[in-house]
């Protein structure tokens, strides 16, 4: 308790700071990570309050799927995911999913020939149970990259690796992901994805699947997506239909909307 304590301190402390120091208040822009499984290496703006929630829907899986973020320093954003509903046909059962808290750093922006970079970690906490979830805590770090290659193209890449917990200690793997994303005009963009994982134990093949998107800027501070996901190998569903947003709520260090 007293180590949470202090470490709520210190990032109310460097809030403080973050906004003392800010200059004119900016216009909100959401930076959306959704609909993909692959995430952009930029970081939500300083201040800003932000969440992603959308729904997911295979033939005998759906899901509520939802991202919270706090942009704490212009390089540094925090994270919360966590969704209020899931239900799985084969299993008879619905609930909540389990919670992941984590943080993005971005160490590098983007600048002639180089990419912007980020790292990232993330905890999954059990909080599905062992019947919705794996009963374990995982844990995830990950490189990200993300480069304009033109004016209309943009490349994401992630590669990710992942301790995943059972009786006994952790399975590994690997997730590497990318996505080629086109912007049709300032509004509507258009991409496509492929994301895997590999072998994590006897039991789990490797997974491949493919992602094709839409997202439009309905504002700046809000946009709204949508994509089917398609399954190449593993145990995954053959196709999930994807339809969310990513909204700017609201500038926390300037004010309020």
């Amino acid at each position: 308790m007293k180590a949470a304590a202090a470490l709520i301190s210190v990032c109310a402390w460097l809030g403080t700071c973050a906004g003392q120091q800010a200059g004119p208040p900016v216009d909100l822009v959401a930076t959306p990570n959704r609909p993909t499984v692959t995430n952009t290496a930029d970081t939500t703006q300083q201040g800003v309050l932000e969440l992603e929630f959308g729904v997911a829907a295979a033939s005998r899986q759906q899901s509520l799927q939802g991202l919270m973020k706090f942009g704490l320093l212009r390089d540094l954003e925090l994270q919360w995911a966590g969704s209020p509903w899931q239900h799985d046909a084969s299993l008879r059962q619905s609930g909540i999913t389990d919670t992941a808290v984590g943080f993005r750093w971005r160490f590098m922006h983007q600048s002639g020939d180089r990419p912007t970079l980020s790292f990232q970690y993330n905890a999954k906490l059990p909080t599905a149970g062992p019947v919705l979830g794996s009963g374990r805590s995982d844990y995830v770090v990950t490189l990200l990259a993300s480069k304009d290659v033109s004016s209309k193209f943009r490349l994401d890449g992630n590669l990710s690796y992942a301790w995943l917990g059972r009786r006994g200690g952790y399975d590994n793997a690997w997730l590497p992901t990318a996505d080629l994303v086109r912007s049709l005009s300032e509004k509507w963009d258009v991409a496509v994805e492929f994301s895997g994982s590999t072998r994590a134990n006897a039991q789990t093949p490797p997974i491949v699947q493919n992602l094709w998107a839409v997202s439009y800027a309905l504002r700046p501070r809000l946009v709204l997506d949508t994509a089917i996901q398609f399954g190449i190998t593993g145990n995954v569903p053959r196709a999930v239909f994807l339809a969310g947003f990513t909204y700017s709520i609201a500038d926390v260090y300037r004010r309020r909307w």
